[in-house]
């Protein structure tokens, strides 16, 4: 049975994937985080309800008998959204997308990388439409960093290419979304506190 971690467990690429496959949910576990992460620039405390709903409600509700499943798999993801949202938020600057493990192909890699970036600038659309932010989203280092990642989304390898060269070459990658989120995330916090002190209809 699957099982949310506990504090001493590692949430993994390979845990959240399993989770949401046996949830039958429409993303990975790389486009999936990068869509919170979107959210979570946006709308702050807001991001995960909107987040779990979106990933999660279809499988739930077009197959009944997969309620308990999607319940363990929300526990799972909230406690991603949880330690995601204390990365972004901490002043160590410790947040990493969430990607397979170096051992796994390159390609694959790069793949998951390409499914994050256009998971995150998704999850910033929708929390620019529901936060009233379309503005902010199109300005400054927030929209040259949208428009990189629209063209990292395009991103491929083929297997051959998976020399040092290569390896080099996705790390920059990965350097370069963890500390692009970290500036959105940053940029957007006027955002965030408008979007939070609104009040609820």
């Amino acid at each position: 049975m699957l099982k949310a971690p506990t504090t001493t467990e590692t949430l993994t690429f390979a845990l959240v994937e399993e989770g949401l496959r046996r949830a039958e949910a429409s993303a990975d576990a790389a486009e999936a985080h990068g869509s919170y992460c979107g959210l979570l620039c946006g709308l702050g405390n807001g991001a995960e309800a909107a987040w779990l709903a979106d990933t999660l409600v279809e499988s739930a509700a077009d197959v009944p008998a997969n309620a308990a499943v999607a319940r363990q798999t929300g526990e799972l993801l909230a406690a991603l959204a949880a330690s995601t949202r204390a990365a972004l938020a901490g002043a160590d600057m410790d947040f990493q997308p969430l990607l397979p493990d170096d051992a796994e192909p390159l390609a694959e890699r790069v793949d998951s990388l390409a499914q994050w970036c256009q998971g995150f600038n998704h999850g910033l659309f929708v929390a620019g439409r529901i936060g009233d932010a379309e503005a902010e989203l199109g300005s400054g280092n927030t929209a040259e960093i949208v428009r990189d990642f629209g063209e990292m989304a395009q991103v491929s390898v083929g297997d051959e290419e998976a020399d040092a060269e290569g390896e080099a070459a996705y790390a920059e990658l990965v350097e370069y979304v963890r500390v692009s989120v970290q500036l959105v995330y940053e940029e957007l916090s006027a955002v965030r506190q408008r979007v939070e002190s609104a009040p609820v209809h």
